[in-house]
């Protein structure tokens, strides 16, 4: 779910330098310029501090061990790994060319910077910049939460999809998707939906509301056999009550795929959610089949 961050926090930079003397030196600039700093020294720190943390932006060094900052940049671009509206910021120690320029630029960098920046200067053009970001946040945020659960919406879930789905194609993990509706004769609101997502969903899930009744939960690192006992926990916890009448259909219908290994070719995380919803919609069309559903070709019953 999109983080509601406190009005007073600070925003947050990531620095990520291998020269700890530099790091400092921003350091120096930006905390009493009102701003919270992450620190991170290889290219495999970044993308471990990025996958925790929601930094407000990336300052980057061209010249950073364990991956080229230019190359890097493209990755946390291209995997949308930070989000599109976050700045990425580049540093060399050499005043900046306009060939230099033009390449930072064109790997997704909003700027190139010598480092021999002036402290004011800086200052003014990060503000400049996390004012642009925190105008498209908000609008990203009007699109992709649902208003009256603030879960998030089906497009908000399809992007948390491509976003969890890059981090699991890193790792080569597993990925999953459960999608679930609960019929009108149970008297279940969405309000004690959403209650009983968040309780029952990890901090790294995506839970989103994709339709009147129905929701979706993006899970990584689950696979096939996970996804099922994460089906079966939230029926459990939504269908407490002894069914009213004999001969009444389910209560609660779901369908779930997973994939075993993100980084297979050719693998989409979007189809996950859509997979996802065809077993369910199979579920509902013929509740005696089974009330969780996996989805394979052919939607094979559960």
């Amino acid at each position: 779910m999109p983080s509601a961050r406190a009005a007073t926090r600070p925003p947050l930079v990531l620095i990520a330098d291998a020269h700890e003397w530099f790091s400092r030196a921003l350091e120096t600039v930006l905390v009493p310029g009102g701003y919270g700093v992450l620190k991170a020294y290889t290219a495999r720190g970044v993308l471990e501090q990025v996958e925790v943390t929601e930094p407000d932006a990336v300052i980057l060094a061209v010249d950073l061990p364990g991956g080229e900052g230019l190359n890097l940049c493209r990755l946390l671009r291209a995997d949308e790994l930070v989000t599109p509206s976050t700045p990425i910021i580049l540093t060399q120690p050499a005043p900046t060319t306009r060939r230099k320029t033009l390449a930072a630029l064109r790997a997704g960098a909003g700027e190139l910077w010598g480092q021999q920046l002036d402290a004011e200067e800086l200052l003014l053009r990060l503000a400049t910049q996390l004012r642009a970001k925190a105008d498209a946040d908000h609008a990203w945020a009007e699109g992709l939460v649902d208003a009256a659960t603030q879960l998030y919406n089906a497009r908000g879930l399809a992007r948390r999809a491509r976003e969890l789905g890059a981090g699991a194609r890193r790792r080569a993990a597993p990925l999953a998707c459960v999608a679930f509706t609960v019929e009108e004769d149970a008297g279940q609101s969405a309000e004690r939906v959403t209650r009983v997502l968040r309780e029952a969903a990890r901090t790294s899930d995506a839970v989103g509301r994709i339709g009147p009744r129905e929701f979706a939960v993006i899970a990584p690192e689950t696979g096939a056999d996970a996804a099922r006992r994460l089906a079966e926990r939230l029926a459990g916890a939504l269908t407490d009550r002894p069914r009213r009448r004999a001969g009444a259909p389910p209560e609660f219908l779901a369908g779930y795929d997973a994939v075993a290994d993100a980084a297979v070719p050719k693998f989409d995380p979007a189809t996950l959610l859509a997979h996802a919803s065809a077993a369910l919609a199979t579920a509902v069309r013929d509740p005696a089949g089974g009330r969780i559903r996996q989805y394979e070709n052919g939607l094979r019953g559960g």
